[in-house]
This record gives C-alpha cells, sequence and structure tokens, in this order.
C-alpha cells in the first residue's frame, strides 16, 4: 500500500524528520485491516494517507484522539446519557437532567437510523472512526491519557452507534440543544395542580453566541485572477466545539485540507485543487415550537383539528452514582407529540389549559456526514452546489465558497422548515395580536398553531418538509459575496437578496456593526484601502484585513465621543464625582484598533458596554441617524445628541467605563494587550481583537457556558465586573473567538494557504502542540498551509507513523 511506501521510506531517512522517535516502524497487517499513514508537521498538523475511506477514518481518529481524547470521552458519556451514572446527580441534578434530556431526543435511536441511511462510503468513515480511536485507547492505556482524564474509568471505546449519536447531537445545535432544560422536565400538572413550569431564562436564538465571517473573492477582485477565500469562524477555545486541522489523502480519490469539529470524521471548512468553502452560523429558524390546546380532561392529550390525540408516553431510567459508591435508579416519564418533545419551562409552561412541543428540523439529519464528505470530494463549484440541493443535510450554516477560476457563491442551504403562505400570513397575524408570539419572536422563536393542520411543516417533493431548492437565499459573483451571521440580503451590496421564505429571516433588515466592517474592508477604495489602490486583493492583504481589528462603530462615532467629553465636569455616578479627562484623551490618541499596543481600546469597549448590541445597528441611545437599507454601508451615524437638560448619557457611560475599569485594576492608559489575555496552563499570553458591539471582525470574549458543554476544566474568569463586555477582577480573560483563521488562494500551480489556529491543536498540557499557534496568534505570525507532498516532506518537524488495526 501507498502508505506503508510512505513509511519505509521514512525508516531509510529519505523523508525529512525520520529518527526512532518518529514511530515509524514495520507494523504487520492482515489482508482487510484498516491502514493509514500519519505524517505529523509543524504545529501537530496530521497528515493522513490511506486506500480506502474506512482507513482515512481510522487514521484521523488516532490522530485526533492524541489531541481531544478527554472531550470526545465525555461527549460520549453525554450522549450515552451516562452522566450520572459515571458522576453523579451533579450540581443541582444538572447531570440528571442532562441525560433525561438526551432520552427524550432519543439521539440513540436516532443514531441507528442514521447508520441505517447513510451512504456505504459514510458508513464507512464511521466505522473506521471508531476503529481508530479505540486503537488509540489500547495502545496508550489509561495512565497514558492526558490531564484531566488520566486514569479516567469513564474513557472507554466508543461503537459507531455512539458517534452517529454524537453527531445527530452536534447538528441539532442551534435548536434542540439550545432548550434541553426546557426539554429535561417536561410534565403535566399532577391533579388539582394549575401549571407545571420551571423558572429559566429564555434563549436568546438571534444571538446564539456563535458567529463567523466568510469571504469569497472572485476573479474580479482577485491579484491573481483566481478564486479566494477568507475563513474566520468565532468558535469556543475550549469544549466539543473546538476545531482539529487534518490534511486527508486517497491517492486520486480525495485530497483535502481543513478542520473538523472535535470528534466528526470529514473536514468541515477547508479546501482542495478544485473548491474553497467555509461556514457562518445562519440566524434562520431551523425549528418551530407548536402551542398545543389540551384536552381540559387530560392534560396529556391535545385536540388537532377538533379531535383529540393523546400523546406518546414514555418511562425512562437512568442510573445515578451516589456519594457512597452505590447507584441508584432514577425513572421520568416523558412525553412526545406528533411534532415532537414536549417543553416545559417559563413562559413555555405546561398548564391544564395549554402545553408547548418542539419540532427540530435537525433532529433526523441522516444527510449531514455525506454532505461534507461530498464538499471534501467535488471537482467544480457547480457539484458542490448540487450536493447541497441533492443532500439538504447542512444543518444550521451558511455556506460560502469559491471555485479554482474564480466563481463566488453563498448559499444558505441550512435545513429551514417549509412553511404554507397561509401559515405565515396567520403568523404574521399572532404577532399583532397574541403577546406571547412577540414575547418568543424576540427570542427568534417561532410560535405555531400545534391545533391546526394549516400550520404544519410542507412536505415537497425532493425536499422532505424543508423550503424548496429554488427558494432558498444564494447568489454566485465574479467580485465577491459574504456573510458576518446576518441575513444573506446584504450577500453583496450591488446585488441586495430579497424574496425568500420568512424564516430565513428579514430583508432590508439593520445588519450588525461587524457586518458593515466587513463590508468596508470588502468596499473601501484608496491607496490606504485594505485592497491597495489597484482594488485587487493579494493573499497578505486579505490576511491583513482579516485580522486588522479595525471597528466600525469607533471609526463612526470616535471623534464625536471626544468632542462631547473634550473639557467636560467630573460625572455624578451613584452620588460619586467620576473624572472622564483622562478617559477622554485616552480615546482621543487611541488609534482606533483593538491591537495588542491600543491605548484606550478599554474604554471604548466599557463605554459601548453600557449600550445593547441594536443600539450598535440602527437610530436610538447611541447614533442619531437610523439605519438606511438604500445605504447600508453609511448607516446608522452621527451620535446622539445630548440632551437639553440632565446627564448626559453619553459622558455616564465614560464615567461608568471609567469606574469599571478603576475596579479591575485597569486605568485609561492600559494597552489592550496588558488586560486581554488567554491562559494556556499558567501561562498569560495577551491576545488582540474586539467584540461585536465594538464591530470588529476578529471577534474575541469570553463565554461563561453554554458553548462548552463538557465537564472538564476551564478557564476562570473569576469576579465579573461588567458582564456585557466580560470584563473580570483580571482583566479580559479569553476562550471564545476567531478560532481556524485561513486565507486560501487558487494559483495555476494549485491552491496556496496560511492559517492560523488560534487556541492550537492539543488540549494536552504536556503536548508542545498545547500553546505554539496560541504565541503565532497573538502576533498575527501566519504559517503556511503544507499541502503538496513535496511540502510535508520538506517540514523540518514531520514525523511518520503507520497505524493498523481490525476492521
Amino acid at each position: 500500500m501507498y502508505g506503508r511506501i510512505i513509511a519505509g521510506l521514512s525508516c531509510l531517512g529519505l523523508l525529512a524528520g525520520c529518527s526512532e522517535e518518529s514511530g515509524v516502524r514495520p507494523v504487520p497487517v492482515e489482508q482487510g485491516d484498516y491502514q493509514a499513514t500519519i505524517r505529523w508537521t509543524s504545529h501537530g498538523v496530521p497528515h493522513i494517507l490511506a486506500e480506502d475511506l474506512g482507513s482515512i477514518g481510522f487514521g484521523l481518529a488516532y490522530a485526533g484522539a492524541r489531541d481531544f481524547v478527554c472531550t470526545l470521552a465525555d461527549q460520549i458519556v453525554k450522549v450515552r446519557s451516562e452522566r450520572a451514572k459515571t458522576f453523579g446527580p451533579g450540581e443541582a441534578d444538572a447531570n440528571i437532567d442532562s441525560d433525561f434530556s438526551y432520552l427524550a431526543l432519543g439521539v440513540t435511536e436516532r443514531a441507528e437510523r442514521l447508520l441505517e441511511r447513510v451512504s456505504p462510503d459514510g458508513r464507512a468513515l464511521i466505522e473506521g472512526y471508531a476503529a481508530g480511536y479505540n486503537r488509540y485507547l489500547e495502545e496508550t492505556g489509561a495512565d497514558g491519557l492526558p490531564a484531566p482524564c488520566a486514569g479516567a474509568a469513564w474513557v472507554k471505546p466508543v461503537s459507531p452507534a455512539d458517534l452517529a449519536a454524537y453527531y445527530i447531537h452536534v447538528n441539532m445545535f442551534s435548536g434542540s440543544l439550545q432548550l434541553l432544560d426546557y426539554l429535561s422536565r417536561a410534565a403535566p400538572p399532577a391533579p388539582g395542580e394549575r401549571a407545571r413550569a420551571r423558572d429559566l431564562d429564555l434563549p436568546d436564538f438571534t444571538h446564539l453566541g456563535l458567529g463567523s465571517n466568510a469571504w469569497a473573492i472572485g476573479r474580479e477582485r482577485a491579484e491573481g485572477g483566481r478564486g479566494m477565500l477568507v475563513v474566520n469562524p468565532h468558535f469556543p477555545w475550549e469544549g466539543e466545539l473546538r476545531f482539529h486541522e487534518a490534511h486527508l489523502t486517497i491517492p486520486g480519490q480525495l485530497d483535502v485540507y481543513g478542520v473538523a469539529l472535535t470528534g466528526l470524521p470529514v473536514i468541515n471548512i477547508g479546501f482542495n485543487e478544485h473548491v474553497a468553502w467555509t461556514h457562518t452560523v445562519s440566524p434562520a429558524n431551523h425549528f418551530t415550537v407548536y402551542r398545543l390546546t389540551l384536552d381540559p380532561d387530560d392534560p396529556t392529550t391535545y385536540i388537532h383539528e377538533g379531535k383529540p390525540r393523546a400523546m406518546e408516553r414514555r418511562e425512562h431510567i437512568i442510573d445515578v452514582l451516589s456519594e457512597d459508591g452505590s447507584v441508584a435508579q432514577v425513572s421520568r416519564v416523558m412525553y412526545r407529540s406528533h411534532h415532537g418533545p414536549m417543553l416545559g419551562a417559563s413562559v413555555l409552561g405546561w398548564s391544564a389549559e395549554q402545553a408547548f412541543a418542539l419540532r427540530d428540523a435537525n433532529e433526523d439529519n441522516v444527510t449531514a456526514l455525506d454532505q461534507w464528505l461530498g464538499m471534501d470530494r467535488a471537482k467544480s463549484l457547480d457539484e458542490l452546489r448540487r450536493l447541497h440541493e441533492e443532500l439538504r443535510g447542512i444543518p444550521f450554516v451558511f455556506t460560502t465558497s469559491v471555485s479554482a477560476d474564480g466563481e463566488a457563491l453563498l448559499m444558505d442551504a441550512s435545513r429551514v422548515p417549509h412553511l404554507s403562505d397561509a401559515t405565515e400570513s396567520a403568523y404574521e397575524s399572532a404577532l399583532q395580536r397574541d403577546g406571547l408570539t412577540g414575547v418568543l419572536a424576540s427570542s427568534g422563536i417561532v410560535l405555531l398553531d400545534g391545533s391546526k393542520e394549516r400550520d404544519e411543516w410542507v412536505e415537497t417533493q425532493g425536499a422532505g418538509a424543508l423550503v424548496p431548492w429554488g427558494d432558498v437565499p444564494s447568489l454566485a459573483r465574479a467580485d465577491f459575496v459574504m456573510n458576518a451571521n446576518d441575513t444573506p440580503w446584504l450577500t453583496n451590496p450591488a446585488e441586495p437578496l430579497t424574496g425568500y421564505p420568512m424564516l430565513f429571516g428579514t430583508p432590508r433588515a439593520p445588519v450588525s456593526a461587524r457586518t458593515r466592517m466587513n463590508l468596508v474592508l470588502l468596499t473601501e477604495e484608496g491607496e490606504d484601502a485594505p485592497a491597495g489602490k489597484d482594488g485587487l486583493f493579494s493573499r497578505e492583504e486579505l490576511e491583513e484585513a482579516i485580522l486588522s481589528n479595525r471597528g466600525i462603530t469607533a471609526e463612526r462615532l470616535r471623534a464625536q465621543v471626544v468632542e462631547r467629553c473634550d473639557g467636560a465636569a467630573p460625572v455624578d455616578i451613584e452620588g460619586e464625582a467620576v473624572d472622564v479627562a483622562d478617559a477622554c484623551l485616552a480615546l482621543a490618541s487611541w488609534d482606533g484598533r483593538m491591537d495588542l499596543e491600543s491605548v484606550g481600546a478599554l474604554v471604548w469597549r466599557e463605554l459601548l458596554g453600557r449600550f445593547s448590541n441594536r443600539d450598535t445597528m440602527d437610530a436610538g441611545r447611541l447614533y442619531a441617524q437610523p439605519f438606511d437599507p438604500e445605504d447600508p454601508l453609511e448607516t446608522p451615524r452621527d451620535l446622539v445628541e445630548a440632551p437639553a437638560e440632565g446627564p448626559d448619557p453619553i459622558l455616564v457611560a465614560l464615567a461608568q467605563a471609567t469606574r469599571a475599569l478603576a475596579e479591575a485594576g485597569l486605568d485609561p492608559s492600559t494597552p489592550l494587550g496588558d488586560a486581554q489575555f488567554t491562559r494556556k496552563g499558567d501561562d498569560k499570553i495577551p491576545i488582540h481583537g474586539g467584540s461585536a458591539r465594538e464591530g470588529v471582525t476578529n471577534i474575541v470574549g469570553f463565554y461563561p457556558g453554554g458553548l462548552n458543554s463538557t465537564l472538564l476544566p476551564r478557564i476562570d474568569a473569576g469576579e465579573v465586573i461588567t458582564e456585557t463586555t466580560g470584563l473580570s477582577a483580571t482583566g479580559y480573560p479569553i476562550n471564545f473567538g476567531s478560532s481556524f483563521v485561513m486565507v486560501v488562494e487558487h494559483t495555476s500551480g494549485g491552491p496556496r494557504a496560511e492559517a492560523l489556529l488560534s487556541y492550537s491543536q492539543s488540549t494536552d498540557p504536556e503536548s508542545p502542540y498545547f500553546a505554539d499557534q496560541t504565541e503565532l496568534f497573538s502576533r498575527k505570525a501566519w504559517r503556511p498551509v503544507l499541502f503538496t507532498q513535496e511540502a510535508i516532506d520538506a517540514d523540518p518537524e514531520l514525523v511518520v507513523k503507520e497505524v493498523s488495526g481490525p476492521r
């Protein structure tokens, strides 16, 4: 096999980096075994070489386990509904609730259906991945595992069904996963009880936290006249949503480079010789909530088209580990309507009169894996587009892509329910007359009438109950397309998109400050513009632009704020006279960027922290002139005027910012890099970048939970001073934001790329790849992507190992 030839050459010293420590040794294999050659290059990137997809999965899992074994093991415990059995009930029974939530979603049963319906190639990948992960566990042994799972009994071999259940869980991120607490204890009221509801905060589906920027540069805007792509997802730096960088090769069949989410056996974002693509989280609705009218004599029976319909009742039993080591059993009865599982909390509580059910378009998504495998192998942009149309497996993200010859394409092909015109009309009417419908809409939740056939999702030939392909928003251009998590209408201002179904969002609506900054960087003209005087982007210019740390809010308002605060008297804040002179001086001399050396950036952040994201998108408390869809890059604009009498809200915000910084031991003259950092073990590494309010492309921040469901140790922010900005007693700790940043350039000699993985490849504190790229990211020191055989062979840190195992 080709991999064994490579390994043999390595043992003869014909490949760079060959040594006994490289792990290259003759490995006896049986005919039909999984066999893969792993070539690790600088920064711990594995290049997997094999002859079939099963062996690709095997090698990728083996290499991946070395970097994230504890994380994936923890996730498998979760989707098996074994957290309470493994770790005890958890604080406030959190582990018990988690176990029952996944039982309510039925991920294990759905995993079996996925394995039955996935293509033979997809199944081969899953089975090979399970075998490769298990091979790593077998070779390493429990005591050889990295912290924090060394010696842990809960790190166990996985089955293909375990992985399939985990993949279904990942697909439901923008729907069911945000409502797990609403699912876990959903139960009808007892006889004589008015209602059953827990008091929980309603998830805000308009701002889930995950974000990204995506730029596809067509031949008309590329210096080389061919396609270019900028990849910039904003994802967690810890937990299961980390990316893992890899290169997969089957000679003559597959050659793809990029990143995969932890535990997935395909490249999710990347490039091959023909196309490059990336994803951004779509704001479209991927689920709906149904309000059920209940039978007055039985809260587990609902009325549908005038007839009673009994809910499906299932009793689930889980094991719970007690403090004394004994295991007890806990049971819960859980219910489903024909729409989906029942909800039960806060405004979605279960009463004697009404209840609520959830229908998630990704609950039965069995084509996502085949979708990405097809993209990995795509030989043209037309093929990539056709795969989206035929498979409809993209769960909750836009796809932004570009071909080698320079056609740029954006699609929101995510799984969006198909509603009839009558349903949309009834919903618009309900928004005007029903308070609950409006409350849920403000959180991005669409509430439909579960008693009417009218509001069922519409089945369409070839699309199931998803929006028909002809109605999916998409745009192809030869100059550029982009997305920064807003609705797709401003993909390119020269050709606004309209006419798409309601659940994709509202055309011509205000866009985020970050979207405006993206568009400014792409369209600005002049000698000092990101694309230079010629208006054509080089790879280096794109790299500079995406990490420029320019902020649209500062560029539009900073000078006017300085004019307002210059010479201002101390401001009264709760009886304390706060002098804003130093803060004003810092803003006046600030370069307007969120770079490490930027002085004044902290003042601006804390000032904006007194306003909402919405305030940065339209007129109101911050801007005087409203957003104008006819002039989306230049509006909103101008600082709101000071009131005729009474405190000036802008100066009050500046004084509050000054006081918050002082409470954290910072002052207006503190450079950003002295306050903003991430932790790698005991080390603090300064981090550049900004927030959504600031309107930078390079987003970084701190999320205390929600985006990381692992039970593993995580960065602790300490005492929080300003929740909206993430300011704590330690400064601005970072555990989220720009993650895998890459610029790909198609050339006549093939694709070339440079990249940074901000949090580094490995989660093992003892690995040399635990913090190396974080240091590079801190310095904006881009590194080359090694894609060709010659580049891999020439890498001075090359280590080669052949791995194998029985099928």
